[in-house]
């Protein structure tokens, strides 16, 4: 079998392309292959496993990205990272081959997936049926991918009439000239070059700095995604990582770069883009938009349609392989990474349904249009939604439809089932000491949050919700959420939940949808550049209650916060300590519970008690840094800080709540025993 593959590769390197194989069997039987062939045929192979030798752990296949490799592995056997996949695939040349090393082809679906520990919220390890015969369905319809199975004959062969490929000289195409031109010409603004892997984007950067004139600086995720711009910019570059630009730049008032070029910018956060753009009179921004990070298209959507002075240019045409290539088209079909095109506006009715999972999996039209439209319209979708969609546990999903089409799909709501945790469980989340996967809101509410009890009721989570761009502010969003509310309560769900980046148009929209906001997340996320919301919309009259309740405590909390002044939110003056504040300082001294959570409540008890907490006084009222008093009364570091004035709230709690300490300590011990 051996003998066949150097006539396939050298076909690869003619015609500029890259095949996938799939190799099916044993273990023992497909690491022989793999043996076999890393002998017979020259390459890098890079390898993304957790099990092989060398193996590239595929929760760090980020780190390949801008970087080129000749032949690679991707082994399933165990579990299918599928952002892993797209990157590894993203990386090889012309005249590749990617393995696909899986379970026997009829084995394949019933067995348990590790990967599925990432998606299946708290319901842990399954098999992943729907998405392996999906992948199955991809192999059968792709006449270019080469199949080995294990008691099988190999069944391969050439590509059919692809022509002879030019491969690049390393000048610029016209295409790429125009844009380099445009760039050379530029005064001052901020270019975006966004494009799909392997289309030349780290090139031109590279050509850009080779030819400009004046000083370029350049930033990336990391200095090894450089590879290839350095490559072209013949030259050493001027290398800064993110987090050290930033700081640099935030303590010179002249900068002396002409250019700053960001490579693999969506994979930065957000909110440190936006800063650095600031500082360089130009700025070239480049990623892809093949969302295998989930970030690509927020990146265009979100950040780019923010920036004043910004130019969108395109790259279209492949440098890295050629046109149509058999891999590649693989890929998108198979990760469904191709954004849809945009929807011709429809007369007529709008219509609404309730999906199932089973329908999702066995209609690939509706699969493509529900995904599709999740990926043209949210910022955070990537190929491990599409995994949770298709074989995660108690997912609900609802559509809004043209009349008579039965895929054109307006809008798209995607839910999970959440709460219903032991009594015992959601005390010890409360006070820090266990944090099980999934549950995100009701987690929240309880760790970070009043709210232990809110995981025990049984709640639904929107974890997606899309509308077509030509059909907003239609009410298509909030009537899909109205029906869901109605379902809601003939099922007998407490409330419905979710979690979002605080902006002004999207606290409007949940709160006019008639959910009530009682969380803000004390920090940005690097991912959005905001903070985390976290909303729910009461069902039974306790989660009314409890809405009341969050509601007066966020505006309690809410006194403290100087950084949330642009949304002007309701305070309330009353500081005064009361009950659930002590309860607070409990979980803070006695347990685990985040001072990110207690601050607020440790505010109220500074302004109550005027002598004593000097290593909190210093820090919250005077706003002295941790390393300043450590310096001062001889601790090492912030661990050492947290645990002393963890002792200094629970010299107070002794004192006044001894009581209240008691009832607490025994609500939490006994639920560990």
């Amino acid at each position: 079998m051996v003998k066949l593959l150097p006539v396939i590769i050298e076909q690869l390197h003619m015609v500029g392309m890259r095949r996938l194989m799939v190799l099916s069997g044993d273990s023992a039987w497909v690491e022989q292959q793999l043996n076999e062939f890393q002998t017979a045929i020259d390459g890098d192979w890079l390898t993304i496993s957790v099990n092989l030798p060398q193996g590239f752990s595929p929760e760090n296949a980020h780190l390949l990205l801008g970087r080129e490799f000749l032949h690679g592995i991707f082994d399933a056997r165990k579990g299918f990272h599928s952002e892993a996949l797209a990157m590894l695939a993203g990386t090889l040349k012309a005249g590749s081959l990617l393995v696909l090393c899986t379970a026997p082809q009829t084995e394949w679906a019933t067995n348990a997936d590790l990967d599925s520990l990432r998606w299946n919220e708290q319901l842990g390890l399954i098999p992943t049926p729907n998405f392996v015969h999906h992948l199955q369905r991809t192999f059968q319809t792709s006449s270019d991918i080469l199949f080995y199975q294990q008691g099988d004959e190999p069944d391969f062969s050439l590509l059919n009439n692809k022509p002879l490929w030019q491969a690049p000289t390393g000048q610029p195409t016209e295409q790429q000239q125009q844009i380099i031109s445009q760039l050379l010409k530029a005064k001052h603004g901020i270019w975006g070059l966004i494009a799909p892997r392997g289309r030349g984007k780290s090139a031109i950067a590279g050509m850009l700095i080779k030819q400009f004139m004046g000083e370029c600086w350049c930033c990336a995720p990391a200095k090894v995604a450089t590879e290839v711009l350095s490559r072209h910019a013949g030259q050493k570059i001027n290398f800064w990582s993110p987090d050290n630009l930033l700081a640099y730049c935030r303590s010179n008032e002249k900068i002396t770069a002409d250019w700053l070029v960001i490579d693999e910018a969506s994979a930065i956060p957000n909110y440190i883009l936006r800063e650095l753009v600031g500082y360089f009179p130009r700025v070239l921004l480049t990623t892809t938009v093949d969302g295998y990070e989930g970030t690509g298209r927020g990146f265009t959507l979100k950040f780019c349609a923010s920036l004043a002075h910004f130019t969108l240019l395109q790259l279209d045409n492949p440098m890295r392989y050629a046109a149509n290539d058999p891999l590649e088209l693989w890929v998108n079909e198979a990760l469904l990474l191709q954004e849809p095109t945009t929807q011709t506006v429809l007369a007529g009715n709008t219509e609404y349904k309730a999906l199932t999972q089973a329908s999702l999996a066995e209609n690939n039209e509706q699969l493509k249009a529900f995904y599709g439209l999740l990926m043209s319209a949210h910022y955070r979708t990537s190929p491990l939604d599409l995994r949770r969609l298709l074989d995660a546990q108690q997912q609900h999903f609802m559509v809004a439809k043209a009349e008579s089409h039965d895929c054109t799909y307006l809008g798209a709501l995607w839910m999970v089932d959440e709460g219903q945790l032991t009594e015992s469980l959601s005390w010890q989340i409360w006070a820090g000491l266990r944090r099980p996967r999934g549950n995100l809101v009701v987690q929240s509410l309880a760790a970070h949050s009043y709210f232990p009890i809110a995981a025990q009721w049984l709640s639904r989570r929107v974890m997606r919700i899309a509308v077509d761009a030509n059909y907003r502010r239609r009410q298509i969003g909030l009537t899909l959420l109205a029906k869901q509310k109605a379902f809601a309560t003939e099922q007998g769900l407490d409330f419905i939940s979710v979690s979002f980046g605080l902006t002004p148009d999207l606290v409007a929209f949940w709160q006019k949808a008639g959910f009530r906001l009682i969380r803000i997340g004390s920090h940005k996320e690097a991912s959005s550049g905001c903070f985390t919301a976290m909303a729910i919309l009461p069902i039974s009259n306790r989660a009314y209650q409890l809405c009341e309740q969050g509601e007066s405590r966020l505006k309690r909390d809410l006194y403290w916060r100087s950084d949330l002044q642009e949304f002007a939110f309701e305070t309330d003056p009353q500081q005064q300590l009361v009950t659930d504040d002590w309860i607070e300082l409990i979980g803070f001294s006695e347990f685990k519970r985040p001072i990110s959570a207690s601050t607020s409540a440790i505010m109220r008890l500074l302004r109550e008690e005027t002598n004593g907490l000097p290593l909190l006084r210093r820090h919250f009222v005077l706003c002295e840094p941790i390393s300043k008093i450590c310096a001062d009364v001889g601790i090492t570091g912030q661990k050492q800080w947290l645990k002393r004035v963890r002792e200094e709230v629970g010299i107070q709690v002794k004192q006044y709540q001894p009581a209240l300490l008691a009832e607490i300590k025994q609500k939490i011990t006994s639920s560990c025993l």
